[in-house]
């Protein structure tokens, strides 16, 4: 066997890697050993008495676990090798291809579609992976019955007597799947059937049968996510360990068995994980969990995923527009999951859930005030505004018209909201719970004026009152109006949101779902209409109303189980199609039409004591991170002055979780009545956690700039896709140009960048020149790169 001092520089530095990870040189590690093909090998392959791989990785019997070759002379030969003459003869599970710029990994237990191509990986796992994968592996393929909790998923329904078979029939159809070896998996099940319940079912027949190690539970709001681990993994915690991370306790709680994360967070941690560190990954809400600048987080995780909604998504290109297929399958949720025939691997739609008895049956009244109506027919015209704050009138240069897809975007009828507030009086039942879906926060703010008035609440009230908006940037108060709104015997009885009610959202008690906004999305109208489906004995609901005020239900061709219509995405190329309808021009006339008052620059500060609810002010962002990071060095509060002690002494500290509730505590005190919500507003970063704003105001740790986001999710996405070297190279010069113009919300093409000769100089390379490098994909590739990252 040749010395390891003869080897070639990548080999040293694989070497390196692989030391550093345990691997003992002679032992476990061998170096270019010379291994003798028998008889009928040198049948199969011509000409070769024996073969000399550059490193073979064995366990402590000295089997054979994993191949590295190093030569990428020609790439296509190599990997060919590899996964023909080496895998054959040798029979190890694992592959590895290196060369200087890149790590290309394949798994032989890979089966189905997803199975065909090496992965690029950051590094190289250490023995005891590769033991635990082989172990899981033999459980996967076991002959066996797989256990599942009827305790957790597929009992008696209390809500209908009934039971609930079809969950039992996912998570069977889901670990067929599974033990098959299918990478990518599609859930469509109807809001209110109990996706959560049905998936910790799942995950504990997994976890119990040897058959994962850690799953990941990724939701798009920290509501969803204190939902999920609350009223579902809670369930399973006494046998397996199941939290919800962020970035100030993902490390302590690394090696926990199920991590419940929100994307904006994991989007701050993913590459402190491992490519192969989950043995699941569970997507929920995945219809808008998952696009073009979140691909990249799940690309990195070599494991199984499965997608779950109720309104899965199909996309097509725009009459006329060229639209690469890995843009479409980027948007569209059936081939993003592994379907692309249309078909998920598991449904149980809102029809059936409805004529089967697990979901309420629902009734439409259309209600069209005059105003909408004469917005519909001829649009309505108005040559002034009122001011929103002191109301004077303000005269404009000509008169303006909008029509009702434009009505309450830009400007609000306060009138238009009076009436709807009427309505509501007159065709709902005093104290039940209604859900009204507005346009804007500024258009649910004047609605639940209008409501509140209507139902005769004195003006000095305080929250909560007879309708609530449910907007704010504050995560705490969403909360507790959520808490209270639940309670059937509490105020609010109305809530009144633009969408953070519209999706995942458990409140059995509703009776009425309002709509106050058009939509053009089928997905978004069949996930505001399941807001209501939910079944509810306690409260004697099994039936609930839907009151149109805009003709969405007619727009949708709604059938009293939903919609015919398909949940398309026409993708026109820049930008996304099928959204529905933008803002329109400007306003006028007597129907007291005002200009409207998002207070995107302010945050709203309030003060949360038991059932009551006091809004202390508006202030302007810059204001509120003066304010914060001011009354933080200033803190006298023994727990506070403990933890600043701690970080100032040690900065990689990481804080417990009661050292975390400490300082969300002393954030809604009333000298800075903010939350962490608030704070991610405050700072432009959604990623962030309430430690990074902490550690950030005392100067400990700066949270990154957007330049230096994008630059990392760049080294990121470079690493995650199978670029040659030499693209990699090209990719790597092109970096600052393009953080630069993404930071500065410019968009660039290629050719623009190499027409500019500052540019062209820097890369060294005409736009023919390189486009040929990458295949005629730069375009493509360009694209892909400004839109994957975020500011």
């Amino acid at each position: 066997m040749p010395k390891i001092n003869e080897a070639t520089d990548t080999d040293l530095k694989v070497i390196d890697e692989l030391k550093q990870l345990g691997w003992q040189v002679g032992d476990t590690l061998l170096y270019q050993k010379e291994y003798i093909l028998t008889p009928e090998q040198q049948k199969i392959f011509e000409e070769r008495k024996s073969i000399k791989p550059d490193i073979t990785l064995t366990d402590l019997n000295e089997n054979i676990i994993a191949v590295i070759e190093n030569k990428f002379e020609d790439e296509k030969k190599a990997l060919a090798r590899l996964r023909t003459l080496y895998a054959t003869v040798l029979k190890p599970r694992f592959l590895y291809a290196c060369s200087p710029e890149r790590i290309l990994f394949y798994d032989t237990e890979w089966k189905g579609l997803e199975a065909g191509e090496f992965k690029r990986v950051d590094s190289f796992m250490a023995l005891e992976e590769m033991l635990v994968k082989k172990e899981q592996a033999k459980k996967i393929n076991l002959d066996r019955e797989i256990f599942i909790d009827k305790n957790i998923a597929g009992g008696i329904n209390p809500s209908c007597g009934k039971e609930t078979y079809y969950q039992i029939e996912c998570i069977q159809a889901l670990i067929s799947k599974f033990k098959e070896g299918k990478q990518k998996m599609l859930v469509h099940m109807a809001t209110g059937l109990g996706k959560t319940r049905t998936m910790v079912a799942f995950t504990k027949a997994l976890l119990e049968h040897n058959m994962a190690r850690r799953v990941l539970f990724v939701v798009d709001r920290v509501m969803l996510a204190e939902q999920a681990l609350n009223d579902g993994f809670s369930l399973i915690s006494k046998e397996f360990s199941a939290v919800r991370i962020n970035t100030s306790n993902y490390r302590q709680y690394k090696n926990a068995q199920v991590h419940i994360v929100v994307i904006d967070t994991l989007e701050n941690i993913y590459q402190d994980f491992s490519n192969s560190f989950y043995d699941l990954i569970i997507v929920d809400e995945c219809h808008r969990s998952i696009n073009i600048n979140r691909k990249l987080i799940f690309d990195h995780f070599l494991c199984p995923k499965i997608g779950l909604t109720a309104t899965p998504k199909k996309a097509i290109s725009a009459k006329g527009k060229d639209i690469s297929e890995e843009d479409l399958a980027i948007l569209d949720t059936y081939k993003m999951f592994g379907c692309e025939t249309g078909e998920p691997d598991y449904q149980f739609d809102l029809g059936r859930g409805i004529n089967e008895g697990f979901l309420a049956p629902y009734t439409v009244l259309s209600i069209e005030t005059e105003l909408t109506k004469l917005a519909r027919e001829k649009g309505v015209e108005f040559s002034y505004v009122l001011d929103p704050d002191e109301r004077k009138k303000i005269e404009l240069n000509q008169s303006k018209k909008l029509m009702l897809e434009q009505l309450e975007r830009k400007y609000i009828s306060e009138d238009r909201c009076l009436r709807i507030a009427e309505e509501l009086k007159t065709n709902t039942v005093y104290g039940e719970k209604v859900i009204l879906f507005g346009v804007s926060q500024a258009h649910c703010t004047l609605l639940a004026k209008a409501i509140n008035k209507v139902f005769a609440t004195p003006n000095d009230e305080t929250s909560p009152r007879y309708a609530e908006a449910i907007i704010s940037d504050n995560n705490d108060l969403n909360a507790t109006f959520k808490k209270w709104f639940k309670d059937i015997n509490h105020k609010p009885f109305i809530a009144v949101s633009v969408d953070i009610l519209g999706t995942g959202v458990d409140i059995p008690c509703v009776r009425y779902i309002s709509f106050a906004v058009l939509t053009k999305s089928v997905g978004k109208y069949i996930q505001m209409l399941g807001r209501g489906t939910r079944l509810d004995p306690k409260s004697g609901k099994f039936s609930f109303k839907v009151l149109d005020f805009v003709g969405l239900c007619k727009l949708m061709d709604d059938n009293g189980k939903g919609t015919p219509k398909e949940n398309t995405e026409i993708v026109k190329g820049k930008g996304r199609g099928g959204i529905g309808p933008g803002p329109g021009p400007g306003p006028k006339g007597d129907w007291f039409i005002i200009d409207n008052p998002d207070p995107t620059h302010l945050i709203q500060r309030v003060y949360l004591h038991g059932d009551k609810v006091k809004v202390i002010d508006n202030i302007p962002i810059e204001e509120a991170r003066k304010l914060f990071e001011e009354e933080l060095q200033k803190a006298n509060k023994p727990e506070i002055v403990s933890i600043k002690k701690k970080v100032e002494k040690d900065k990689t500290y990481e804080p417990s979780e009661k050292e975390v509730d400490d300082i969300k505590q002393w954030v809604k005190n009333p000298a800075v009545y903010l939350d962490e919500g608030q704070l991610q507003k405050v700072y432009g970063f959604e990623q962030g956690s309430i430690w990074d704003f902490f550690l950030h105001a005392l100067k400990i740790k700066k949270i990154p700039t957007p330049k230096e986001r994008i630059e990392n999710g760049f080294e990121s996405y470079i690493k995650t896709y199978d670029f040659n070297d030499e693209q990699i190279r090209i990719l790597r010069d092109l970096k600052d140009i393009v953080s630069e113009n993404i930071v500065e919300k410019r968009k660039l093409t290629a050719e623009e960048i190499f027409n500019n000769p500052v540019y062209n100089r820097i890369i060294g390379a005409d736009y023919q020149e390189v486009n040929e490098v990458f295949e005629n994909k730069l375009p493509h590739v360009f694209e892909e790169l400004q839109a994957n990252f975020k500011v």
